[in-house]
């Protein structure tokens, strides 16, 4: 079998893997396929385009196959076409083989070239958020994540039914995570990108490396292969190329890494000097205590959280300084009914049991 048959019958099988809920395992596969030559990125669009109710049949509305084809063609990671073979029969699913090599062939009996692209259905564009230069500006999205971002600093935010993505194009900003399981949220800084795990975190942009700062939870550093697959990727799969993963990194550390996905440093975090550029004091006004405890979080390695439902939702106005939660945890539990567990994680604000009587 010829080269060009080989790769267009792989093209096939892949087009009808990808239509089949393809689970993470097998879109990384797929993208790696991709990645091995330009020839497979314009085999598999030509098949794709030709069934239209794949995405990828008008993904490309502002980007020609040739254009694309010729930015895989110049990125150095991406295989030449005669090297290494990719058995495509060791990265399928197994079941319906036979099956799935009849569709495979009627598919390929359908392609008869190159044809021009529909226009896709546009996802959500970006809204851009900036922070003028007089100081930090508080943003709370959609999703209940709430963002700090520095003097000077820009965001674009692009939520829809699948995932959450943030651009910190400039400056710095931090991060209390909304919780939404069914729509992971990243954080793009140049290639790099910050997966979330449930976290508080810190990013400050350098070019197009960062520092990374976990407050608290997790976070997982990605390294975009290329600019062209992770755009193939979001617009064949619905889901970004999540190409090297650099590093992981829990709460109490920071990371620095450089815009070709190096780690320059990692070390300790020291809160105080992380935070130091965002406001001193926390000022609030008439606002539900759950709201003030989650302020204090981006200052903290040890979160405070409020289990006692009634006083989440009490609303109540004051300043405290922002390095300091214990005073806020003591005016808490100077409130009747309520009591304080520790731990070495967490500090958990809860109902006080009721008093025996005697």
């Amino acid at each position: 079998m010829n080269d060009s048959r080989r790769i267009a019958e792989e093209a096939a099988l892949w087009y009808l893997d990808m239509r089949d809920a393809p689970d993470a395992g097998a879109q990384e596969r797929f993208m790696s396929w991709l990645r091995h030559s330009p020839r497979h990125v314009s085999e598999y669009l030509a098949i794709a385009q030709l069934h239209g109710d794949l995405r990828a049949a008008a993904a490309l509305d502002d980007m020609p196959m040739a254009d694309l084809v010729a930015r895989a063609g110049s990125e150095p990671r991406v295989v030449p076409l005669f090297g290494e073979r990719v058995e495509a029969q060791a990265t399928r699913r197994p079941r319906h083989r036979a099956l799935r090599y009849v569709a495979a062939a009627a598919v390929l009996l359908l392609v008869a070239g190159a044809v021009a692209f529909r226009p896709a259905t546009p996802s959500a564009a970006p809204i851009r958020y900036t922070a003028d230069a007089s100081g930090v500006r508080m943003l709370q999205l959609p999703d209940d994540t709430r963002v700090q971002l520095s003097p000077g600093g820009i965001v674009d935010v692009a939520f829809d039914a699948t995932s959450r993505r943030i651009a910190l194009v400039a400056g710095r900003a931090s991060f209390d995570i909304g919780h939404d399981p069914a729509r992971p949220l990243s954080v793009e800084v140049g290639r790099q990108r910050i997966e979330d795990i449930g976290t508080v975190f810190d990013v400050d942009r350098d070019g197009d490396g960062a520092r990374v700062a976990v407050v608290s939870g997790k976070v997982s550093v990605w390294h975009a292969s290329a600019s062209w697959l992770d755009t193939t990727a979001q617009r064949l799969t619905g889901h970004v190329a999540r190409g090297e993963r650099v590093a992981d990194i829990d709460g109490g550390e920071t990371v620095r890494v450089d815009g070709g996905g190096k780690v320059l440093e990692r070390s300790t975090l020291d809160t105080a000097v992380a935070t130091a550029w965002l406001p001193a004091d926390i000022r609030f006004h008439d606002m539900p205590v759950a709201e003030v405890a989650r302020r204090f979080n981006a200052y903290t390695t040890r979160p405070l959280r409020i289990d006692e439902p009634a006083l989440a939702k009490r609303r109540i106005s004051g300043v405290f300084h922002a390095h300091d939660p214990e005073a806020f945890v003591s005016y808490l539990t100077s409130l009747p009914g309520v009591a304080v567990e520790r731990d070495a994680e967490r500090i958990r604000v809860v109902a006080a049991p009721p008093r025996r009587r005697l």
